[in-house]
């Protein structure tokens, strides 16, 4: 029986790991995982990806990503850019490691509840991707780290409502 407590999961999406250099970072990965590298890429302008900060819409185009598709979970590699970002923000507040673990979750007002149970505030950041919605809760005091809460949705509607305001 489910939990009503919990964000609804235990399965871990992936791991964000903030770094200054990626492309050393991939190099490094992938030599120790014997694995092939990921491809290095920009997140999406605001009109392909609405993404909020505090409830501001940002430019995030200059952080770089890369993913590793392990068998059990993702790494996420996250090279910030000089535009002002979460992810900046964790960098040069807590310098380079695990900024976030992330969750993909059936109920998002359940996962809400569940992380207001044990104080974690409400989502700083939420972004909206064609097909899933994702929101970092600052939750390093009660959980050691950030926690990103990921639901599988149609956000279609949700970004033309939200690119016609920005």
């Amino acid at each position: 029986m489910e939990n009503k407590n919990s964000i609804g999961t235990n399965i871990l999406c992936h791991v964000a790991i903030l770094v200054k250099d990626i492309r050393k970072a991939v190099d490094n990965w992938a030599a120790i995982l014997g694995v092939e590298k990921p491809n290095i890429w920009n997140l999406p302008d605001a009109k392909t990806v609405p993404s909020f900060t505090r409830g501001e819409s940002g430019d995030y185009t200059d952080c770089q990503l890369a993913v590793f598709d392990l068998e059990n979970a993702k790494i996420e590699l996250c090279q910030p850019g000089q535009n002002p970002s979460p992810w900046k923000e964790a960098l040069e507040k807590y310098g380079e490691g695990v900024q976030h673990v992330s969750f993909v979750v059936p109920d998002r007002d359940q996962a809400n509840r569940a992380l207001e149970g044990i104080g974690v505030p409400p989502a700083y950041h939420i972004g909206y991707w064609p097909t899933t919605t994702y929101a970092f809760f600052d939750s390093k005091e009660q959980l050691g780290v950030e926690i990103n809460i990921k639901t599988d949705e149609d956000n279609t509607e949700k970004i033309a409502s939200l690119i016609k305001n920005l």
